[in-house]
């Protein structure tokens, strides 16, 4: 559905609300509760007015973006680090937040959330992801469970506001031994104990080996895909309605209002199987 649609089916829906509300007070002989819902009712049968009239078509467009004509070049290197970190989150986005759970030698399970994972190779099935250290110099426990048991699954969550809650959990700080599946609200699978009922689709996962980045703390960890965990019956060619992370901080929805698929990537017609 496009934004007009979205907006048109929202408030057809409020309306359906008010009609049945006023039914209700009706029934009760609470009349003078009835007024404010029609007025409700009357402005919202406004607004379906002049949107299907386009009056408000301004609305739904998207605002015109710029281009390089008139341009600054920030010097990365001048930028703190909290402003360097603002900026490429903000352009480098959406991408797909995904929960780790791993497990240590004696059966201890972790969870985290990551937003650096990124396909590298589809033969072998090869992804990259960057683990970061505190201010201690210890590595994310993510990090050394992989280096430990070499598996992990790495599951995309519903865009729901109590997936983002319980991701929110998975980033806490906690003592050496606790679990945050005790804090997220997650329930293990009976099939497999390090996948995450609430998921929409996960990707397991073997670990490789870690590498040192050029001038940073952080480890790249090259990851291959052994398998893949989903309800679908087909390919989501279309992806998935999940969360990402566009912004600084900022979980979101997978962006879906339009799109166009590029295939001259392909060199021939690609195989829709």
């Amino acid at each position: 559905m496009d934004r007009k649609g979205a907006v048109l089916d929202y408030l057809k829906r409020c309306n359906a609300y008010a009609e049945d509300s006023i039914i209700r007070k009706t029934e009760r002989g609470e009349f003078e509760q009835t007024e404010p819902w029609k007025s409700y009712i009357e402005f919202n049968d406004h607004a379906i007015l002049e949107i299907n009239e386009g009056k408000l078509d301004h609305w739904f467009t998207p605002h015109p973006t710029k281009g390089m004509e008139d341009a600054r070049r920030i010097d990365v290197e001048k930028l703190e680090h909290a402003q360097r970190a603002g900026w490429l989150s903000g352009l480098l986005s959406p991408r797909p937040l995904v929960i780790a759970s791993t497990q240590d030698e004696q059966g201890n399970k972790n969870l985290a959330p990551y937003t650096s994972v990124m396909a590298v190779s589809t033969d072998p099935p090869l992804l990259i992801a960057s683990f970061s250290c505190n201010r201690e110099g210890r590595y994310r426990d993510t990090l050394h469970n992989l280096r430990s048991t070499n598996r992990a699954i790495l599951h995309f969550m519903p865009s729901s506001i109590s997936a983002v809650n319980s991701i929110d959990e998975t980033a806490s700080p906690l003592p050496e031994g606790e679990s945050e599946w005790n804090l997220a609200g997650l329930t293990p699978n009976p099939v497999d104990a390090l996948l995450i009922n609430e998921a929409v689709a996960a990707l397991e996962v073997e670990f490789l080996e870690d590498r040192a980045l050029p001038d940073a703390v952080a480890r790249l960890a090259i990851l291959r895909v052994t398998g893949l965990w989903t309800t679908e019956q087909t390919m989501p060619a279309n992806g998935l309605d999940i969360l990402c992370q566009h912004g600084h901080d900022r979980l979101t929805p997978a962006p879906d209002s339009w799109g166009k698929k590029v295939l001259k990537h392909y060199g021939s017609k690609p195989d829709s199987s």
